[in-house]
């Protein structure tokens, strides 16, 4: 055996033992891992993807994953429809694969939506009970209720737990009838729940079945049927709490690329404040969001639901696209269905209400971006398409998708925090409820999109190197290095061994090795770094973070997803100043040095990495964005599944 094979054996062995510290690592704490000699080398975890594998993905999700980065593609943005793939030709600029790609390039999960499969339910009878009947007919008739086998209310088991167990531990006594009839608490719960959609809930999933209706008679007198609303009521109420608190779904089950678990009130915890608070409607209302967004929300839901913007819409007919300047038979109606459509601006006095000025400019252009396409004041097929159609009913979806977004989040975000919205391409650092910072982002491809989840910032990173993952290494530099094997000298890539020795890429044999590769690859500092001049780290599983970049014109696009799922930020230097407390002087020093550096923040700051496609503007108003990901359709096909699972 030659020392050449020698080498390479020692190598593979070397890396084979790192791998395997790394994986020990991961399975003890997979938000700290330990370092590799590669991360030492390169500063920052291996790739892993939440320790799943490409072999794993292939057996928990059937498939193997999808990787588009060599991929070309023409991404031309017109006014009339962001997304448009083409093939390229000579006149059309064309976005490279290195271009597009974002740096840290972890396989991802395709679309990776989930179909939801509702929970499963029992009956609320049937429960185990004490041998000994009670004597109080009022209690004997809810020890009946509560045994027998057949009951019509269906819950999940933690709630017919909780329910069974207050009323055995309180001798079967009613929760909410008195003297033989519904008590004021239970009357004033019975109609908060009667309310729930004002709430972007359902109130029919919290009907008791022994009513028809909300509006039903209750039955007074009639001991069992009494029994049947004490019971199904407090069931019904603490399954409010719940939803309420928590939301009605849980995100890691629509997608995968949701890593978020809301914090929803316990069932017995609810039951215990529903039996002994005085005010138990009080104590239910408390368990919505408080953030400013979803009393927005809530308003806007009503003022939907209030009007029909197309009951005598006769809509508009199709025609030439009118673009400023223009004169149309059609802009009179256009004002109009623009008034309609909640911007009253556009039938202020002009001198020709035929004519496309600048005051309907812009009243075209707060439309669009309202509805999610292009805004560019321009009126085409998308523009007259979304006039056409029935709003009011496709946003109230929206916000029943994004109310129930907002129940995922923590109930106190921080005093000061980082918010990316990746639905509206955009972070905001927001501190003691107001805006201090705003910058456009570019996100995840759908392929490859951008996780929901919170943590936090610690530390920025000036002039940053990159580790290039092991994904890009075997599957877009090895092709190229078979090929040329002093690449990675050309470019000046720096190419490490095992033991973290320093060698020349053209003194490789690059064509022995295919997805397990002994070598790891660090691209230098500099202005064509991937990952610009700045990058800000909150250390995650999923190895998301955010950062600069070199292809900046990328965020002159309206629909800005490109990246393989780490946040690229428009403004680094102006984000890094907000987030140190530094001065502009003193960030573009460091970033000037050439040095890289790390710096820790003076406190660790939140970060909320969240998908809105309705969200309130700086004035309050409701904007909606596109759903780039497909995951409002995703939510609205749970909530008609749930409802019927829960009926």
């Amino acid at each position: 055996m030659n020392k050449t094979a020698l080498r390479i054996g020692a190598a593979a062995l070397a890396i084979l033992f790192v791998t395997d510290l790394s994986d020990a690592a991961s399975k003890s704490d997979t938000r700290k891992r330990k370092t590799n000699i590669f991360e030492e080398i390169f500063g920052g975890p291996a790739r892993k993807s939440n320790g799943i594998d490409r072999r794993q993905r292939r057996v928990l999700f059937g498939r193997d994953w999808f990787d588009d980065s060599r991929i070309k593609i023409i991404r031309r943005p017109r006014r009339e429809d962001q997304w448009v793939d083409e093939p390229a030709t000579r006149r059309q600029p064309v976005v490279s694969a290195e271009a597009d790609d974002d740096p840290e390039g972890d396989p991802g999960f395709g679309m990776g939506n989930l179909t939801y499969v509702p929970d499963r339910t029992v009956s609320m009878g049937g429960v185990a009970l004490p041998s000994e009947r009670p004597d109080n007919p009022e209690a004997a008739a809810i020890y009946d209720t509560l045994g027998a086998k057949e009951n019509s209310l269906r819950v999940v088991p933690v709630i017919r737990d909780a329910v069974a167990e207050h009323y055995i531990a309180q001798g079967f006594k009613p929760v909410w009838i008195q003297n033989g009839t519904l008590s004021d608490r239970g009357a004033a719960v019975l109609k908060l729940l009667a309310n729930a959609d004002a709430e972007g809930l359902d109130s029919a999933n919290y009907l008791p079945p022994a009513m028809t209706s909300f509006d039903a008679t209750i039955p007074a007198g009639d001991a069992a049927a009494l029994a049947s609303l004490d019971v199904e009521l407090t069931a019904q109420a603490i399954k409010y709490a719940m939803d309420a608190s928590g939301g009605r779904f849980e995100p890691e089950r629509l997608s995968r690329y949701h890593d978020i678990k809301p914090v929803t009130v316990k069932a017995a915890q609810a039951m215990r404040l529903l039996a002994w608070s005085p005010y138990p409607v009080a104590y239910l209302e408390s368990l919505h969001p408080t953030h400013p967004a979803y009393a927005a929300m809530k308003a806007e839901l009503a003022k939907l639901r209030s009007q029909s913007t197309t009951a005598s819409f006769e809509g508009i007919p199709d025609g030439a696209v009118i673009k400023r300047g223009d004169t149309d038979e059609r802009l009179p109606d256009i004002r109009q269905r623009l008034a309609d459509l909640g911007f009253p601006q556009a039938l202020e006095p002009s001198t020709d209400m035929a004519l496309m000025d600048a005051d309907l400019t812009i009243q075209v252009r707060l439309f669009q971006k309202s509805v999610g396409i292009g805004a560019d004041g321009i009126i085409g097929n998308r523009t007259m398409k979304a006039l056409n159609e029935d709003h009011s009913d496709r946003n109230v979806a929206r916000l029943l998708d994004n109310m129930e977004r907002l129940r995922w989040l923590p109930r106190d975000l921080g005093q000061r925090y980082v918010f990316v919205n990746q639905a509206a391409f955009e972070v905001r650092v927001m501190n003691d409820g107001n805006e201090e910072w705003q910058s456009r982002v570019i996100v995840g491809k759908p392929s490859t999109q951008t996780v929901v989840f919170n943590d936090e910032i610690e530390t920025v990173v000036f002039n940053p190197s990159w580790g290039v993952p092991p994904s890009i290494i075997a599957n877009e530099y090895l092709p190229k290095l078979r090929r040329d094997a002093s690449y990675l000298d050309r470019i000046g890539f720096k190419v490490v061994d095992a033991r973290g020795r320093s060698v020349r890429s053209s003194s490789v044999n690059w064509n022995a090795y295919g997805s397990r590769i002994p070598f790891g690859i660090q691209q230098p500092p500099g202005g064509k770094n991937a990952l610009g001049e700045l990058k800000f780290l909150f250390p995650n599983s999923h190895n998301i973070y955010m950062h600069d970049t070199p292809t900046r014109q990328l965020f002159d696009r309206d629909v800005r997803a490109f990246s393989h799922g780490c946040v690229r930020v428009q403004n680094p230097r102006d984000f890094a100043s907000v987030l140190l407390g530094w001065g502009a002087g003193k960030v573009d020093a460091n970033v000037d040095s050439r040095r890289s550096q790390t710096v820790k923040l003076p406190h660790k700051i939140p970060v909320y990495l969240t998908y809105f496609t309705a969200w309130p503007d700086e004035n309050g108003e409701i904007q909606y964005f596109n759903d780039i990901y497909g995951r409002d359709k995703t939510m609205d096909n749970a909530r008609a599944g749930l409802t019927v699972a829960q009926r």
